[in-house]
């Protein structure tokens, strides 16, 4: 199980470094297009549509994403939206326990969660590939900070009726990671070129990440699910995989685009 994890990991990185160093703007759109498609695939799972509405929310994923992608519309207000939908509406729905049946609701939801999602993942892009790099980085570097503070130290659940593998001291570890990541950051990347975006951002980024983690975990938990999908041997779905990246990545966006002058 390990060895297949790590196999993954190491296919996913490839891909990840190709697509945002060698590939165009249009072809990375395209990609990213197709993971976020794939996420409404799962997502389809999770808010339990019967297969024929499945097929359906997919098929209208692709279909408005084509037409944003196409017409190129940006609606740059959509980052602020959905930091907003993180903090009053996400958070408040897994913290609370609220179960959503209406079909309608889930699905605009399942939007709300990918489109901004992949709207940051090509603004940052094409500002620039390094930043949109070091920013899907701190999301990693928060997982993997967590995961070993929790085991070393974690005593406090954070949402035992969520995932009650979560710690307080998983998150505290992981809040620790990402500021000695921004340290480096600061101190050795930003002389290369990649200005270091302070370390505010990346700590709100590091504690929205968490957020999205849980979200996913109390969605799989409603719908009978341990993964959202089996697409990533040994990881489970797309969504397992970019569910920190949901909140994290447009708060960055919206970041840049609003509170970054000059760059």
């Amino acid at each position: 199980m390990l060895r297949t994890r790590v196999i993954t990991a190491f296919a996913l990185l490839f891909v990840l470094l190709g697509g945002l160093f060698y590939l165009p703007s249009l072809f990375w759109g395209c990609l990213t297009l197709g993971v976020i498609a794939i996420g409404s695939w799962e997502w389809g799972a999770l808010a339990r549509f019967p297969r024929p509405a499945r097929w359906a929310y997919l098929m209208l994923t692709i279909l408005w994403g084509t037409a944003f992608f196409v017409l190129n519309i940006r609606v740059e207000q959509i980052y602020l939206l959905a930091v907003v939908f993180w903090l009053l509406v996400a958070i408040p729905w897994f913290s609370w326990g609220w179960q959503v049946r209406n079909p309608v609701g889930l699905a605009a939801t399942g939007w709300m969660v990918l489109f901004p999602t992949w709207f940051a993942l090509m603004d940052l892009h094409a500002m620039r590939p390094a930043l949109l790099l070091g920013l899907i980085a701190v999301v990693s570097v928060a997982d993997i900070g967590a995961y070993f503070a929790g085991r070393a130290f974690g005593k406090h659940k954070l949402a035992p009726s969520v995932s009650p593998g979560k710690t307080w001291e998983g998150v505290a570890g992981g809040l620790l990671a990402v500021a000695c990541y921004g340290a480096l950051w600061k101190t050795f990347v930003a002389t290369v070129g990649v200005p270091f975006p302070g370390f505010v951002l990346l700590l709100a980024m590091a504690a929205l990440s968490v957020g999205g983690d849980l979200f996913e975990s109390w969605l799989k938990r409603q719908a009978g699910l341990k993964d959202s999908g089996n697409m990533l041997p040994g990881h489970g779905g797309v969504l397992d995989r970019i569910d920190g990246m949901t909140p994290a990545l447009p708060l960055a966006a919206a970041y840049y685009i609003y509170g970054f002058p000059g760059f």
